[in-house]
Protein backbone atom coordinates (compact mmCIF):
# COMPACT_ATOMS: atom_id res chain seq x y z
CA UNK A 1 0.00 0.00 0.00
CA UNK A 2 1.61 3.43 -1.10
CA UNK A 3 0.91 6.97 0.03
CA UNK A 4 -1.21 6.23 3.16
CA UNK A 5 -1.23 9.38 5.30
CA UNK A 6 -3.76 10.73 7.54
CA UNK A 7 -4.45 11.76 11.50
CA UNK A 8 -6.88 8.63 11.61
CA UNK A 9 -6.62 4.88 9.81
CA UNK A 10 -8.27 2.00 10.71
CA UNK A 11 -6.77 -1.18 8.43
CA UNK A 12 -8.74 -4.09 8.12
CA UNK A 13 -8.29 -7.56 6.06
CA UNK A 14 -6.93 -10.88 6.00
CA UNK A 15 -4.38 -12.47 8.67
CA UNK A 16 -0.77 -12.27 7.00
CA UNK A 17 -1.25 -9.26 4.54
CA UNK A 18 1.27 -7.51 6.29
CA UNK A 19 -0.75 -4.82 8.50
CA UNK A 20 1.78 -5.58 11.36
CA UNK A 21 5.16 -4.58 9.41
CA UNK A 22 2.89 -1.36 8.56
CA UNK A 23 2.10 -0.34 11.73
CA UNK A 24 5.99 -1.06 13.05
CA UNK A 25 7.12 0.86 9.96
CA UNK A 26 5.15 3.94 10.72
CA UNK A 27 6.02 3.71 14.27
CA UNK A 28 9.77 4.04 13.44
CA UNK A 29 9.13 6.47 11.31
CA UNK A 30 7.07 8.78 12.96
CA UNK A 31 8.64 8.16 16.68
CA UNK A 32 5.72 7.06 17.04
CA UNK A 33 4.16 4.01 19.77
CA UNK A 34 3.39 0.80 18.72
CA UNK A 35 1.01 -1.53 20.99
CA UNK A 36 -0.60 -4.68 20.17
CA UNK A 37 -3.71 -5.22 21.92
CA UNK A 38 -3.76 -8.52 21.94
CA UNK A 39 -0.80 -8.47 24.72
CA UNK A 40 -1.98 -9.97 28.14
CA UNK A 41 -0.32 -6.70 30.28
CA UNK A 42 -2.37 -4.19 28.25
CA UNK A 43 -5.29 -6.57 29.82
CA UNK A 44 -4.85 -4.70 32.99
CA UNK A 45 -6.23 -1.38 31.88
CA UNK A 46 -8.85 0.09 29.25
CA UNK A 47 -7.54 0.85 25.38
CA UNK A 48 -8.45 4.76 26.55
CA UNK A 49 -6.56 4.43 29.39
CA UNK A 50 -3.04 3.27 28.07
CA UNK A 51 -3.36 5.69 24.94
CA UNK A 52 -3.92 8.67 26.89
CA UNK A 53 -1.37 7.98 29.25
CA UNK A 54 1.23 7.72 26.43
CA UNK A 55 -0.35 10.87 25.40
CA UNK A 56 -0.20 12.88 28.07
CA UNK A 57 3.70 11.99 27.96
CA UNK A 58 4.18 13.54 24.78
CA UNK A 59 4.04 10.87 22.47
CA UNK A 60 2.40 12.42 19.13
CA UNK A 61 1.17 9.20 17.05
CA UNK A 62 0.03 5.58 18.59
CA UNK A 63 -0.26 2.71 16.08
CA UNK A 64 -2.28 -0.43 17.64
CA UNK A 65 -2.41 -3.42 16.01
CA UNK A 66 -4.77 -6.19 16.42
CA UNK A 67 -7.66 -3.53 17.79
CA UNK A 68 -10.13 -5.54 18.13
CA UNK A 69 -8.75 -7.93 21.28
CA UNK A 70 -9.42 -4.49 23.20
CA UNK A 71 -12.99 -4.38 25.02
CA UNK A 72 -14.65 -1.40 23.95
CA UNK A 73 -12.17 -0.20 21.06
CA UNK A 74 -14.46 1.58 18.93
CA UNK A 75 -15.73 3.60 21.92
CA UNK A 76 -12.58 4.20 22.84
CA UNK A 77 -10.84 5.27 19.43
CA UNK A 78 -13.93 7.87 19.44
CA UNK A 79 -13.30 9.17 22.58
CA UNK A 80 -9.36 9.55 22.20
CA UNK A 81 -9.97 11.14 18.54
CA UNK A 82 -12.17 13.82 20.04
CA UNK A 83 -10.36 14.01 23.25
CA UNK A 84 -6.57 14.98 21.45
CA UNK A 85 -7.58 16.50 18.15
CA UNK A 86 -3.58 17.49 17.54
CA UNK A 87 -2.59 13.19 17.72
CA UNK A 88 -2.01 10.52 15.12
CA UNK A 89 -4.28 7.09 15.89
CA UNK A 90 -3.58 4.37 13.62
CA UNK A 91 -5.66 0.87 14.52
CA UNK A 92 -5.54 -2.62 12.27
CA UNK A 93 -6.85 -5.80 12.85
CA UNK A 94 -7.92 -8.89 10.91
CA UNK A 95 -11.47 -9.48 11.33
CA UNK A 96 -13.26 -7.64 9.01
CA UNK A 97 -16.87 -8.13 10.36
CA UNK A 98 -16.23 -6.29 13.69
CA UNK A 99 -13.74 -3.53 12.02
CA UNK A 100 -16.78 -2.86 9.44
CA UNK A 101 -19.14 -2.53 12.43
CA UNK A 102 -16.62 -0.41 14.08
CA UNK A 103 -15.91 1.76 10.31
CA UNK A 104 -19.33 2.77 10.72
CA UNK A 105 -19.31 3.87 14.13
CA UNK A 106 -16.03 5.79 13.69
CA UNK A 107 -17.07 6.64 10.13
CA UNK A 108 -17.07 10.45 10.76
CA UNK A 109 -13.39 10.19 12.47
CA UNK A 110 -11.83 7.51 10.89
CA UNK A 111 -10.89 6.13 7.32
CA UNK A 112 -11.33 2.57 6.93
CA UNK A 113 -8.98 1.23 4.78
CA UNK A 114 -8.71 -2.76 3.85
CA UNK A 115 -5.16 -4.11 3.03
CA UNK A 116 -5.90 -6.80 0.41
CA UNK A 117 -3.81 -9.81 -0.53
CA UNK A 118 0.30 -8.82 -1.97
CA UNK A 119 -0.87 -8.28 -5.89
CA UNK A 120 1.81 -9.82 -8.52
CA UNK A 121 3.20 -5.50 -8.87
CA UNK A 122 3.83 -5.63 -5.14
CA UNK A 123 5.46 -8.70 -5.38
CA UNK A 124 7.85 -7.75 -7.78
CA UNK A 125 9.00 -4.76 -6.07
CA UNK A 126 9.26 -7.24 -3.12
CA UNK A 127 11.25 -8.73 -5.13
CA UNK A 128 13.86 -6.15 -6.41
CA UNK A 129 12.34 -5.23 -9.53
CA UNK A 130 11.02 -1.78 -10.27
CA UNK A 131 7.33 -0.64 -9.30
CA UNK A 132 5.27 -0.61 -13.22
CA UNK A 133 2.45 1.06 -12.34
CA UNK A 134 -1.12 -0.28 -12.13
CA UNK A 135 -3.06 -1.14 -14.90
CA UNK A 136 -6.96 -0.47 -14.61
CA UNK A 137 -8.54 -1.92 -17.59
CA UNK A 138 -8.22 -5.09 -19.46
CA UNK A 139 -6.36 -3.50 -22.66
CA UNK A 140 -2.68 -2.15 -21.57
CA UNK A 141 -0.54 -0.19 -23.34
CA UNK A 142 2.00 -2.06 -25.49
CA UNK A 143 5.02 -0.34 -24.94
CA UNK A 144 4.20 -0.78 -21.37
CA UNK A 145 3.76 -4.84 -21.53
CA UNK A 146 7.19 -4.54 -23.61
CA UNK A 147 9.11 -2.66 -20.82
CA UNK A 148 7.78 -5.09 -18.03
CA UNK A 149 9.05 -7.96 -20.32
CA UNK A 150 12.60 -6.37 -20.91
CA UNK A 151 12.69 -5.47 -17.05
CA UNK A 152 12.16 -8.75 -16.04
CA UNK A 153 11.00 -12.82 -17.12
CA UNK A 154 7.60 -12.03 -16.45
CA UNK A 155 6.44 -15.59 -16.53
CA UNK A 156 8.27 -17.65 -13.97
CA UNK A 157 7.77 -15.02 -11.60
CA UNK A 158 4.10 -15.16 -12.23
CA UNK A 159 4.14 -18.67 -11.93
CA UNK A 160 6.37 -18.33 -8.72
CA UNK A 161 3.93 -15.34 -7.02
CA UNK A 162 1.14 -18.09 -7.60
CA UNK A 163 2.52 -20.42 -5.64
CA UNK A 164 4.20 -18.21 -2.49
CA UNK A 165 3.73 -14.96 -3.26
CA UNK A 166 0.14 -13.34 -1.76
CA UNK A 167 1.49 -12.52 1.48
CA UNK A 168 5.09 -11.73 2.00
CA UNK A 169 6.52 -14.68 4.74
CA UNK A 170 8.30 -15.58 1.06
CA UNK A 171 10.74 -12.54 1.89
CA UNK A 172 12.20 -14.73 5.00
CA UNK A 173 12.62 -18.11 2.26
CA UNK A 174 9.63 -19.69 0.26
CA UNK A 175 10.83 -22.56 2.22
CA UNK A 176 8.55 -21.91 5.22
CA UNK A 177 5.64 -20.40 2.92
CA UNK A 178 3.48 -23.48 3.21
CA UNK A 179 3.53 -23.88 6.96
CA UNK A 180 3.33 -20.25 7.63
CA UNK A 181 0.44 -19.98 5.23
CA UNK A 182 -1.78 -22.82 7.12
CA UNK A 183 -0.18 -21.57 10.49
CA UNK A 184 -2.61 -18.25 8.90
CA UNK A 185 -5.44 -19.91 8.28
CA UNK A 186 -5.64 -22.01 11.53
CA UNK A 187 -5.20 -18.74 13.73
CA UNK A 188 -7.60 -17.50 11.75
CA UNK A 189 -10.70 -20.22 12.24
CA UNK A 190 -9.36 -20.98 15.70
CA UNK A 191 -9.12 -17.04 16.87
CA UNK A 192 -10.93 -14.88 14.58
CA UNK A 193 -14.38 -16.85 13.86
CA UNK A 194 -15.76 -17.86 17.04
CA UNK A 195 -15.78 -14.16 17.60
CA UNK A 196 -18.36 -13.83 14.96
CA UNK A 197 -20.36 -16.51 15.17
CA UNK A 198 -21.40 -18.35 18.84
CA UNK A 199 -21.10 -21.64 19.93
CA UNK A 200 -18.30 -23.08 18.16
CA UNK A 201 -17.57 -26.73 18.32
CA UNK A 202 -15.06 -29.41 17.79
CA UNK A 203 -16.92 -30.61 14.86
CA UNK A 204 -17.38 -26.93 13.54
CA UNK A 205 -13.64 -26.85 13.16
CA UNK A 206 -13.07 -29.98 11.52
CA UNK A 207 -15.77 -29.08 9.15
CA UNK A 208 -14.37 -25.88 8.07
CA UNK A 209 -10.68 -27.71 7.53
CA UNK A 210 -12.84 -30.66 5.73
CA UNK A 211 -14.14 -27.70 3.65
CA UNK A 212 -10.90 -26.00 3.21
CA UNK A 213 -9.21 -29.23 1.84
CA UNK A 214 -12.65 -30.45 -0.49
CA UNK A 215 -12.33 -27.03 -2.17
CA UNK A 216 -8.56 -27.66 -3.14
CA UNK A 217 -9.25 -30.98 -4.59
CA UNK A 218 -12.34 -31.03 -6.14
CA UNK A 219 -12.50 -30.06 -9.99
CA UNK A 220 -15.45 -28.10 -9.72
CA UNK A 221 -15.56 -25.28 -6.73
CA UNK A 222 -18.95 -25.89 -5.33
CA UNK A 223 -20.33 -27.48 -2.58
CA UNK A 224 -23.17 -29.75 -1.75
CA UNK A 225 -25.34 -28.18 1.41
CA UNK A 226 -27.45 -31.39 1.78
CA UNK A 227 -25.01 -33.90 1.97
CA UNK A 228 -22.65 -31.76 4.19
CA UNK A 229 -25.04 -31.61 6.86
CA UNK A 230 -25.89 -34.38 6.67
CA UNK A 231 -22.62 -35.92 6.82
CA UNK A 232 -21.30 -33.74 9.84
CA UNK A 233 -24.91 -33.35 11.35
CA UNK A 234 -25.74 -29.95 11.43
CA UNK A 235 -28.24 -27.61 10.19
CA UNK A 236 -28.55 -25.64 7.22
CA UNK A 237 -28.46 -22.15 9.30
CA UNK A 238 -25.00 -23.27 10.98
CA UNK A 239 -23.66 -24.55 7.99
CA UNK A 240 -24.02 -21.01 6.09
CA UNK A 241 -23.09 -19.41 9.02
CA UNK A 242 -19.90 -20.84 9.36
CA UNK A 243 -19.19 -20.54 5.42
CA UNK A 244 -20.11 -16.40 5.79
CA UNK A 245 -17.99 -16.36 9.06
CA UNK A 246 -15.05 -18.11 7.02
CA UNK A 247 -15.46 -15.31 4.19
CA UNK A 248 -15.59 -12.21 6.04
CA UNK A 249 -12.16 -13.28 7.83
CA UNK A 250 -10.53 -13.81 4.51
CA UNK A 251 -10.40 -17.60 4.08
CA UNK A 252 -13.05 -18.23 1.19
CA UNK A 253 -14.40 -16.02 -1.35
CA UNK A 254 -18.05 -16.89 -2.55
CA UNK A 255 -19.13 -15.71 -5.97
CA UNK A 256 -23.00 -15.24 -6.75
CA UNK A 257 -25.01 -15.66 -9.92
CA UNK A 258 -25.79 -11.57 -10.40
CA UNK A 259 -29.13 -12.45 -9.72
CA UNK A 260 -28.66 -14.06 -6.31
CA UNK A 261 -29.23 -11.99 -3.06
CA UNK A 262 -30.32 -14.57 -0.98
CA UNK A 263 -28.65 -14.38 2.53
CA UNK A 264 -28.58 -18.08 3.37
CA UNK A 265 -26.47 -18.93 0.04
CA UNK A 266 -23.43 -20.86 -0.56
CA UNK A 267 -23.28 -19.11 -4.19
CA UNK A 268 -22.83 -20.65 -7.37
CA UNK A 269 -18.74 -21.12 -7.19
CA UNK A 270 -16.92 -21.38 -3.42
CA UNK A 271 -12.65 -20.38 -4.25
CA UNK A 272 -10.10 -20.06 -1.06
CA UNK A 273 -9.25 -16.65 -1.07
CA UNK A 274 -5.36 -16.60 -1.20
CA UNK A 275 -4.90 -18.72 -4.38
CA UNK A 276 -1.73 -19.74 -3.40
CA UNK A 277 -3.30 -22.27 -0.47
CA UNK A 278 -4.51 -24.53 -4.04
CA UNK A 279 -0.30 -25.16 -4.18
CA UNK A 280 0.28 -25.26 -0.24
CA UNK A 281 -2.92 -27.62 0.15
CA UNK A 282 -2.27 -29.70 -3.62
CA UNK A 283 -5.15 -28.33 -5.13
CA UNK A 284 -5.99 -28.12 -8.77
CA UNK A 285 -4.37 -25.56 -11.13
CA UNK A 286 -7.41 -24.67 -13.36
CA UNK A 287 -9.14 -23.68 -9.45
CA UNK A 288 -5.52 -21.93 -9.07
CA UNK A 289 -6.07 -19.90 -12.01
CA UNK A 290 -10.11 -18.86 -11.49
CA UNK A 291 -9.30 -18.17 -7.66
CA UNK A 292 -6.72 -15.53 -8.49
CA UNK A 293 -9.26 -13.86 -11.43
CA UNK A 294 -11.77 -13.21 -8.53
CA UNK A 295 -9.03 -12.11 -6.39
CA UNK A 296 -7.63 -9.62 -8.36
CA UNK A 297 -11.10 -8.07 -9.73
CA UNK A 298 -12.36 -8.11 -6.30
CA UNK A 299 -9.00 -6.60 -4.95
CA UNK A 300 -9.18 -3.67 -7.30
CA UNK A 301 -12.92 -2.98 -6.44
CA UNK A 302 -14.46 -5.16 -9.03
CA UNK A 303 -18.12 -6.82 -8.49
CA UNK A 304 -17.26 -10.29 -10.04
CA UNK A 305 -20.16 -12.87 -10.42
CA UNK A 306 -20.18 -16.28 -11.59
CA UNK A 307 -21.70 -16.60 -15.27
CA UNK A 308 -25.53 -18.33 -15.34
CA UNK A 309 -24.64 -19.45 -18.56
CA UNK A 310 -21.29 -21.83 -18.07
CA UNK A 311 -21.41 -22.49 -21.47
CA UNK A 312 -20.96 -18.81 -22.15
CA UNK A 313 -18.69 -17.50 -19.80
CA UNK A 314 -17.09 -17.61 -16.13
CA UNK A 315 -17.66 -14.78 -14.85
CA UNK A 316 -19.43 -11.51 -15.33
CA UNK A 317 -17.52 -8.44 -13.87
CA UNK A 318 -19.46 -5.10 -12.76
CA UNK A 319 -22.76 -6.64 -14.50
CA UNK A 320 -21.55 -6.08 -18.21
CA UNK A 321 -18.34 -7.88 -19.06
CA UNK A 322 -18.09 -11.68 -19.19
CA UNK A 323 -14.79 -13.46 -18.64
CA UNK A 324 -13.60 -17.19 -19.81
CA UNK A 325 -10.51 -18.29 -17.90
CA UNK A 326 -8.09 -20.83 -18.54
CA UNK A 327 -4.51 -22.26 -20.21
CA UNK A 328 -2.52 -21.26 -22.98
CA UNK A 329 -5.10 -22.62 -25.48
CA UNK A 330 -8.63 -21.95 -24.15
CA UNK A 331 -10.99 -20.72 -26.42
CA UNK A 332 -12.92 -17.69 -25.84
CA UNK A 333 -16.15 -19.57 -26.19
CA UNK A 334 -19.09 -16.34 -26.51
CA UNK A 335 -17.34 -14.27 -23.78
CA UNK A 336 -16.00 -10.68 -24.16
CA UNK A 337 -12.46 -11.27 -23.22
CA UNK A 338 -10.28 -14.59 -22.18
CA UNK A 339 -7.69 -14.41 -19.61
CA UNK A 340 -5.12 -17.35 -20.08
CA UNK A 341 -2.20 -18.67 -18.53
CA UNK A 342 1.15 -18.89 -19.74
CA UNK A 343 0.40 -15.85 -22.52
CA UNK A 344 3.03 -13.56 -22.98
CA UNK A 345 1.26 -10.76 -24.53
CA UNK A 346 -2.13 -9.38 -25.15
CA UNK A 347 -3.92 -9.72 -28.32
CA UNK A 348 -7.46 -8.52 -29.49
CA UNK A 349 -10.28 -10.60 -26.96
CA UNK A 350 -6.66 -12.29 -25.16
CA UNK A 351 -5.63 -11.18 -22.32
CA UNK A 352 -2.83 -12.67 -20.25
CA UNK A 353 -3.58 -13.52 -16.95
CA UNK A 354 -0.41 -12.19 -15.38
CA UNK A 355 -1.32 -8.48 -16.22
CA UNK A 356 -4.61 -8.84 -14.06
CA UNK A 357 -1.54 -8.40 -11.13
CA UNK A 358 -1.40 -5.30 -11.46
CA UNK A 359 -5.07 -4.18 -11.14
CA UNK A 360 -4.27 -3.17 -7.77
Amino acid sequence: MTGLSGRANLIYGPRGVGKTSLLLRQAMRTKGRYLSMDHPALYTATLYEWVNLLFERGIQAVYLDEIHAARNWSQDLKALYDAWPGKTIWASGSNSLLLSSGVGDLSRRFLGIRMPLLSFREFLVLRGFEDFGLQTDFEPDPLWVRRVHDACPVLSLFEEYLKTGFRPFFVEGVEDYPDKCLQTVQKTILADIPALLPAISQNHFRLMNAVLGYLAQSPIPVLQVNSLCREWNLGKEKLYGLLHAMEQTGILRLLRHPTDHTAMSVGAKIFLADPSLYQVLGGKEGNTREAFVACALESAGHRVNAAKDETAADFIIDGRITLEVGGQRKARKRADLVIRDGADFPAPGIVPLWILGFLW
